[in-house]
């Protein structure tokens, strides 16, 4: 298919086409559809309709489909398309796409697929597999050009030219007598250089590479650093195993930052798109973190408890707790964000921790000045008693600076100690800043009216 003879094809097409029995005007019209369209009609038709549809398309346009669709209608096609046929797809998969695929499903069902996948396809896939889970030597793709440093210009295009399925040839890497990575050729240099020149004369040394090991992450931030199109992956001993290319990158982009939301907002991620994912499974992610919030609530409830005469005392003193808590529990969370994200681009650390400090308390104590004027303001308008909104005003900006220097501390140190902090951030900060604030509140309030 050429890209410039891509049509639009509508839902309501297809449903008519279907209802008619014109399926081989329907194969006919999918010629002419990108395979991510059809990816994305697959997902909005009914199960069987789907089914329908995807049955129409040949192996090679049926490969790139299945690699585009979501997990719900991977799915039905799972249940309802022979093994044989899903087999066939595998085979037409890059094989880091096919291991991807394979490891969401049953065991049972990925070991009959891979026995009726082409042995040697199988065997790729299998070893994939055995590498552990996010690290470049599951993501990585095996069918890599390797060339070597003595071959000639001209003797390079024509082993090019036989390659079928190599992943990539942006970058061209140079491996020695022993496989082991030595230099990368980029495309155009190549076709640049002189037909007698040899691949040792323009490739470059030094080559940038990830060990099988690396997490997925680190693989992830080198894309972005160095603006490369592929990453090579290669064993302790420096022997090229298989290369990571970009739009790999872009899925572990899109995985890292969901799971950094959901961190956020208190719950574990779910490894799966939101409708494929059971309620059952959606309360055991997020119940352990409600109740740790629920325990770090009871704080919030105890410093209640404890000024409990003073709220009796100046009933004015409760209707500005949410005021006061809403306050810092806002400010924190703008830092929270603003933190984290510095932190997933690198750009704080803990050796800077002093400085993002000196710069959040900046920001703080304005933002602390405004918030306590207009406190007063509003108190003083709805109730009309100065010393309630003299402790309103000294609160807010105490409790603002208290609660950004928290959200830009307790970040910065969970990452120098190798824990995510988008789990120790959001939510539970909000409730250690609550229970806080309100400790100032009244501490305030007994101080200045004497309570």
């Amino acid at each position: 298919m050429q890209d410039t003879g891509y049509i639009h094809l509508s839902i309501e097409e297809i449903e008519t086409l279907l209802d008619q029995g014109k399926r081989e005007t329907l194969r006919e019209r999918l010629t002419h559809v990108h395979p991510a369209d059809i990816a994305d009609l697959l997902d909005e038709l009914e199960g069987d309709q789907a089914v329908a549809v995807f049955s129409l398309l040949p192996i090679e346009v049926g490969s790139e489909v299945l690699d585009e669709t979501g997990s719900i209608i991977r799915q039905e096609l799972v249940e309802k398309v022979d093994d044989e046929k899903l087999a066939d797809l595998l085979d037409e998969l890059p094989m880091d796409d096919a291991a991807e695929f394979l490891e969401d499903l049953p065991d049972p069902v990925s070991d009959r697929l891979l026995d009726l996948m082409e042995p040697d396809e199988a065997a790729d896939v299998q070893e994939l597999l055995s590498y552990e889970e996010e690290t470049a030597g599951r993501l990585m793709n095996r069918d890599v050009a390797a060339l070597r440093r003595q071959w000639t210009i001209s003797e390079t295009f024509d082993f090019l030219r036989s390659l079928e399925d190599a992943e990539t040839l942006h970058y061209l890497y140079v491996v020695d007598a022993e496989d082991r990575l030595i230099g990368v050729v980029p495309l155009r240099a190549l076709i640049m250089a002189q037909p007698q020149a040899t691949i040792g004369d323009i490739m470059i040394k030094g080559v940038v590479s990830v060990t099988y090991t690396a997490d997925q992450e680190e693989l992830a931030e080198m894309v972005s650093r160095y603006d490369y199109y592929a990453i090579p992956v290669v064993d302790r001993q420096e022997r090229l195993l298989g290369v990571v290319t970009v739009d790999d990158v872009l899925d572990i982009f899109e995985e890292e930052v969901t799971e950094d939301i959901q961190r956020l907002g208190g719950s574990e991620p779910l490894e799966q798109p939101y409708f494929a994912v059971s309620p059952f499974r959606v309360i055991q992610k997020r119940i352990g973190w409600l109740l740790l919030l629920f325990v770090a609530a009871i704080m919030t409830a105890t410093v209640l408890q404890f000024f409990e005469e003073a709220l009796s005392t100046v009933i004015a003193l409760s209707f500005f707790v949410p005021l006061v808590t809403g306050t810092g529990g806002n400010a924190g969370s703008q830092t929270v964000a603003t933190i984290i994200r510095a932190i997933t681009l690198d750009e704080v650390r803990l050796s800077n921790l002093l400085d993002a400090w000196r710069r959040e308390i900046i920001v703080a104590i304005t933002l602390g000045l405004v918030m306590g004027i207009c406190g007063f303001g509003v108190v003083t308008i709805l109730t009309g008693d100065l010393q309630v909104a003299w402790v309103v005003a000294i609160t807010l900006p105490l409790v603002v600076a208290w609660a950004i220097t928290i959200a830009t501390v307790v970040p910065i140190i969970a990452e120098h100690f190798n824990i995510d902090p988008t789990v120790i951030s959001g939510p539970m900060i909000t409730t250690i800043v609550d229970a806080s604030a309100l400790l100032v509140y009244f501490l305030l309030a007994k101080t200045l009216l004497g309570l």
